[in-house]
């Protein structure tokens, strides 16, 4: 099977795309093409107003709803028509603008008929609210493509550094799956950085020039999330730029530099991620494999491999899955199990009562 997966996340900057050959029953998977593209300014603006909790009237977002479409066909076009043959199936994330986990509520935007309609291809979307409807949170979902992906090298975890940094800890066996968001990974990064005007901490230049404020990293290590346990999932409403300014403020107050709160910024992923994988300890491993941006952040990447030593870091590059493109391959995966009718959800992961084969299909 030929499968498309589209994966925009809370940066809200830009949609990325992998196409992939699966082997259901073999849980094979070949990485065929890759694509991303950045959205328009107006985009991106709206949906990070959406995503911080900022409101709109329905017109607003019933536009928004549609300019999401019309970018999520032509992406999807545009690596239909780089594989040279007509997929199976196409799976959209969508864009999320409300996750609120505790009210058993999720949603995401992004026209799925559009896409169905402009590439002829059964497109699936929605692929969070059955998982909602049968008692869980919803997310995170990349987990099950994990278990397809990565199975193989158990015990071994797997995580993902976008806006929040999400780990999936797959034990040997085929015992029950320990996933979850440990918080913030990029997300506050870029909104400190956005402080000083820029979109992001280039390489990490800014955190290794910095100091961390060990004071200030430990109030904001007393985030109730942070000794949750799993499942649970987060997002921008609680890791947004109201908790980037208060990282900041506190940084500042301590007579600290702007470098100073990237660095607090940054040693506050890495805290977080080290700390999760020593409280989930039900799955005991010996190497942690590396995706999304977060990746491409020497600074962080430092910070975390002193955090969660011995284990070793290893980028998803090296076992053939695109670091950048790990959830939009893992969305494709979801979208090919939903196709066929097959559960696509972990319990264990999102805390439902049940694995549900979840998602919206739109045929053309």
């Amino acid at each position: 099977m030929i499968a498309i997966g589209i994966m925009s996340g809370t940066s809200g900057d830009g949609a990325d795309a992998a196409a992939i050959e699966l082997d259901v029953p073999a849980k094979e998977v070949r990485v065929l093409a890759t694509a991303s593209a950045p959205f328009p300014k107006r985009v991106r603006d709206a949906v990070l107003a959406l995503g911080e909790g900022g409101t709109a009237d329905a017109r607003e977002i019933a536009r928004l709803h549609g300019l999401l479409g019309d970018e999520y066909a032509a992406l999807a076009q545009g690596i239909a028509t780089k594989l040279g043959r007509k997929p199976d199936v196409i799976a959209l994330h969508g864009q999320t603008i409300a996750h609120l986990p505790e009210e058993k509520v999720t949603f995401q935007i992004g026209d799925a008929a559009r896409v169905a309609m402009r590439t002829g291809v059964p497109t699936v979307d929605d692929l969070r609210s059955a998982d909602v409807a049968a008692g869980g949170q919803g997310a995170p979902l990349v987990p099950f493509g994990d278990v397809v992906l990565f199975a193989r090298l158990a015990p071994v975890a797997v995580l993902n550094i976008g806006g929040i940094a999400n780990l999936t800890l797959i034990p040997s066996g085929g015992g029950d799956v320990v996933a979850f968001d440990t918080g913030p990974g990029n997300m506050v990064i870029d909104a400190v950085s956005a402080m000083a005007g820029a979109t992001h901490d280039m390489d990490g230049h800014g955190a290794a020039r910095g100091m961390v404020d060990r004071v200030a990293l430990d109030e904001l290590m007393r985030d109730p999330y942070f000794a949750r346990r799993a499942p649970k999932s987060t997002g921008r409403e609680r890791f947004g730029a109201a908790f980037a300014k208060r990282l900041h403020d506190l940084v500042a107050k301590h007579g600290h530099t702007h470098d100073d709160a990237l660095a607090t910024a940054t040693m506050l992923t890495a805290r977080s991620i080290g700390e999760a994988m020593r409280r989930e300890a039900r799955v005991t491993v010996s190497r942690l494999l590396i995706a999304g941006g977060g990746a491409r952040n020497p600074t962080l990447m430092r910070m975390l491999a002193d955090t969660i030593a011995p284990v070793r870091l290893e980028p998803t590059d090296a076992h053939g899955v695109p670091a950048a493109y790990r959830e939009a391959i893992a969305f494709a995966i979801l979208g090919a199990y939903r196709l066929r009718g097959e559960p696509n959800t972990l319990p264990s992961a999102t805390g439902a009562a049940r694995p549900v084969s979840g998602g919206a299909l739109h045929l053309p």
